[in-house]
């Protein structure tokens, strides 16, 4: 899959994302804002009550797409026969599709009313939810090869220098500019000395300041005549250097970070996954089984 389909891959899921999400806020949003107790009374009580035929619909639907998303990642990410079937960064993106919409389906199947054991259970997906962004941001700290499989340190620093042999033969720079880079990607104080929170901070922090910092330093460039397309190539090489400088260092602490990240996020899905199947099986007892 090339950039341009990929881009085109990324943005018709979030285009289906969003456009159902304001399909259903459209059209039953006069519903979800009554009050309680006025609810039966309104014209789409019976379609949008969480027995009816769309607001069961809602949860039976999102709750599959949580359940498909899980196994297609897990599956594309464990089974051996799969690991040269795309680029898992595909199925993480589609894994994010499906347990983000899906997720929010299931809220307006509960017509946000949260109590008892559903309540326990929405927690449990909102944590997964939440965690889940978390991990996606851990994860890319995390340097791939093309497949998306992890690549070593080795592999790594034979990178970073053919970029910093390209920003002084290719551009003609200084030793000195490839330290200002370097000066943006690390931290003052010796990584091995930092707690896991401190490097937390340091990343959010630096992704905050780090446009900033890059443009004073291509503002010197600019002042020394450097033609405009020239500028362009070598932003994106120096903000390459950049973050991979950065990744580098702290490889061995986010590997670390994603680690206990996955203690966090896996009992909250077993949970979630769980309570789900309690809740589907009293359904299907009582005899709400939607369309079936």
């Amino acid at each position: 899959m090339g950039n341009a389909v990929h881009k085109i891959y990324v943005s018709f899921l979030l285009a289906i994302g969003l456009l159902s999400v304001v399909v259903i806020s459209v059209k039953g949003g006069s519903y979800y804002a009554t009050p309680l107790q006025e609810r039966p009374f309104h014209p789409m009580y019976n379609a949008l009550k969480p027995t009816g035929l769309y607001g069961q619909g809602f949860g039976v639907i999102g709750s599959l797409m949580i359940t498909l998303g899980v196994i297609i990642y897990s599956s594309r990410k464990r089974m051996r026969s799969l690991a040269n079937v795309g680029k898992i960064k595909y199925f993480l993106e589609f894994h994010i599709f499906l347990c983000l919409l899906g997720p929010i389906l299931v809220v307006y199947h509960t017509t946000f009313k949260f109590g008892g054991l559903v309540a326990v259970s929405f927690w449990s997906m909102a944590a997964v939810v939440l965690s889940g962004i978390i991990g996606r941001y851990l994860y890319v700290q995390i340097p791939k090869g093309i497949q998306g499989n992890e690549l070593t340190i080795t592999q790594l620093q034979s990178e970073n220098a053919k970029l910093a042999e390209m920003l002084s033969k290719q551009f003609k720079l200084s030793a000195d500019f490839v330290k200002w880079i370097d000066a943006i990607a690390l931290p003052a104080r010796e990584v091995a000395t930092m707690s896991l929170l401190e490097v937390l901070n340091f990343f959010v922090i630096s992704d905050v300041t780090r446009r900033a910092k890059l443009h004073a330093i291509f503002s010197r460039l600019e002042q020394r005549g450097l033609h405009a397309h020239v500028i362009h190539r070598l932003r994106a090489v120096a903000h390459r250097r950049m973050m991979l400088t950065r990744r580098i260092a702290f490889l061995q602490q986010f590997k670390l970070i994603f680690h206990y990240w996955h203690v966090v996020h896996l009992p909250f899905s077993i949970v979630m996954f769980l309570i789900l199947f309690v809740h589907v099986g009293v359904a299907v007892a009582f005899g709400y089984t939607w369309i079936f």
